[in-house]
């Protein structure tokens, strides 16, 4: 590859195999560098390959106002984490948590933290990228010498679930929401019932919830119709079906959708059984 503009001492545009303009980055790629030069490969750290103009103007500018310290770190770990546990991650990963952490260490600087309303949902529903997030949060508090708290953790687990093949940011943020809600129904419903979040019972109710969730975003909730099946469940167990109720409103009220009687059915079952479990302790 050539140089075919030097953006900073770290930053080059070139052009990549197919001829489309990427930019590469290394330490001291750029310096003394002139258009045309030949770049060192062994200087490459990170080569982007942007999707059109627009977002490569993006890219640079992000690239170029975040501090160098930031980047090293955040791609540091990234690779790390790709390398031991052999994941992967869309590249945009690199720019969106280090634009992140500058943003989060700059709050923290002004005296501003942000509560994570999300966090328990989160630990539950993607504990993969939970875990990531609590292993690079610790490495941050040991780099930048910092005590971010453990909501932290949180908003980096997002940024791994979002950089995951096929993933969307708007997606994730919709079914952790919806989750959060029909659970906040659910606690509130049952003020007596402590319930056991790390029992088998209560997380196949989250992984429910969880693809349930999916479902209604993709619009693939159709299911056939079973009303005898739907009657016995409701006189059955009443008390979780007037649960469920709530969350049919919820449902219909905030995302205009109207829960079908088999969606219904599941969930009663779900609710009851884990009703049932936490009262037996």
């Amino acid at each position: 590859m050539k140089v075919s503009k030097i953006l900073n001492n770290n930053l080059v545009l070139s052009r990549g195999e197919g001829g489309q303009e990427v930019i590469v980055k290394g330490r001291g790629i750029g310096f003394h560098a002139k258009r045309g030069d030949i770049i060192d490969a062994s200087k490459i750290e990170k080569v982007f390959t942007p999707d059109n103009q627009q977002n490569s103007m993006q890219i640079q500018e992000y690239l170029l106002n975040i501090p160098e310290e930031i980047l090293d770190f955040v791609q540091g770990y990234i690779d790390k984490v790709k390398e031991e546990k052999q994941l992967e991650f869309h590249n945009s990963l690199y720019l969106s948590l280090s634009d992140h952490l500058m943003g989060t260490l700059q709050r923290v600087k002004n005296g501003i933290c942000f509560k994570n309303m999300l966090l328990l949902d989160i630990e539950h529903l993607y504990q993969k990228e939970y875990e990531l997030g609590k292993e690079m949060l610790k490495e941050i508090n040991q780099v930048f010498q910092i005590e971010l708290p453990l909501d932290e953790a949180g908003f980096i687990a997002l940024h791994f679930l979002n950089a995951e093949e096929g993933q969307r940011e708007e997606d994730n943020y919709t079914i952790a929401m919806i989750v959060s809600k029909i659970r906040e129904i659910v606690r509130t419903y049952y003020k007596d019932v402590v319930f056991d979040e790390e029992s088998l019972y209560y997380q196949r109710f989250l992984t429910h919830l969880k693809y349930f969730a999916q479902r209604y975003l993709h619009k693939e909730l159709h299911y056939s119709e079973d009303d005898r099946l739907y009657q016995i469940i409701r006189e059955q167990y009443k008390e979780a079906y007037g649960c469920v109720k709530l969350i049919y409103f919820m449902m219909e009220e905030e995302y205009e959708y109207e829960l079908t009687e088999e969606e219904m059915i599941y969930l009663t079952i779900h609710i009851q059984t884990n009703v049932e479990k936490s009262r037996k302790k």
